[in-house]
């Protein structure tokens, strides 16, 4: 049979596929060679996270990364793919000053940055901004649970929804998101029986990054995935494959080759003419 020629994966797609019970792939990615090679394999969702900024740049925490730098990273994102669903991360800050202020960056993202839609983390209390960047016609993704940026409130890093009524909280968020309008949702770091409920409850995808597994999508980091981070991978995410030595043993070999004179190879090397050469010898006066 001939094979199926690929296309840009739509908002219409990704509600079937939660209708029909497929699973939703989905990978952070935030840098042009790592977009191309993720869009190859073949991901519904790339998304353009604060764990860019993090990993790339070396933000330690995501509460300092800026709204130009997040755009820097998703317009490399976009150039470089073709069928993935572009999803830009919303910055700390960049839509919960003022309405305008979140359709004005939003935009951004979408018509500078190239993104598909954006990312906003928050709760019940930052739905009425979520709904009007949707009113202004750009599909969100919501992002509950977990939320980097929103870590002092939290009190760090770590598990959420652990207690029931901190899970309560989580989901009346879902439910304010979904009501805003959002197209799908990202829910990280929270026990696998919410994650199954608000999956279940939610009309639309929900996407899990330590949420378990009965979800419409599973979400991951691709630095984590494989092992190019400036941070350790987390303990409690899968890593595949660690390039991180690999990447280690290439510069040293090439420092050290370069050290003791065997690179570049000299059959690499390019040389002039030796008539030419002669003529350059005689016009720097060294004939």
């Amino acid at each position: 049979m001939p094979e199926v020629a690929r296309k840009k994966v739509s908002l219409n797609q990704l509600r079937q596929k939660k209708a029909k019970g497929e699973l939703i792939t989905s990978i952070g990615v935030y840098d042009a060679p790592m977009a191309a090679i993720a869009d190859r394999v073949g991901f519904d969702l790339l998304v353009v996270g604060n764990a860019g900024p993090m990993s790339l740049l070396g933000h330690a925490d995501p509460t300092t990364v800026t709204f130009e730098e997040q755009l820097f990273l998703t317009r490399a994102v976009s150039r470089a793919s073709k069928y993935g669903f572009v999803v830009g991360h919303m910055p700390y800050l960049t839509y919960h000053l003022s309405k305008e202020a979140a359709i004005r960056n939003a935009g951004r993202m979408v018509s500078e940055g190239g993104a598909d839609a954006v990312k906003c983390e928050g709760n019940k209390y930052t739905a009425e901004y979520i709904a009007e960047i949707v009113r202004a016609g750009i599909p969100v993704m919501g992002h509950i649970g977990m939320q980097a940026s929103r870590r002092t409130e939290q009190s760090g890093f770590g598990v959420k929804g652990k207690t029931a009524d901190d899970a309560l909280n989580i989901v009346e968020g879902a439910r304010a998101f979904i009501e805003a309008g959002v197209f799908a949702f990202i829910l990280e770091q929270v026990p696998a029986e919410i994650g199954s409920y608000i999956s279940r409850m939610s009309p639309v995808p929900v996407v899990t990054l330590g949420g378990g597994r009965e979800s419409d999508g599973i979400y991951h980091i691709s630095g984590d995935v494989v092992g190019y981070s400036a941070f350790p991978t987390p303990k409690n995410r899968g890593s595949f494959v660690n390039v991180g030595p690999l990447i280690e043993e290439g510069l040293t070999r090439y420092r050290d080759d370069c050290l003791r004179q065997a690179y570049p190879l000299e059959e690499n090397s390019f040389h002039m003419d030796p008539d030419e050469l002669r003529k350059f010898e005689q016009l720097v006066g060294e004939a």
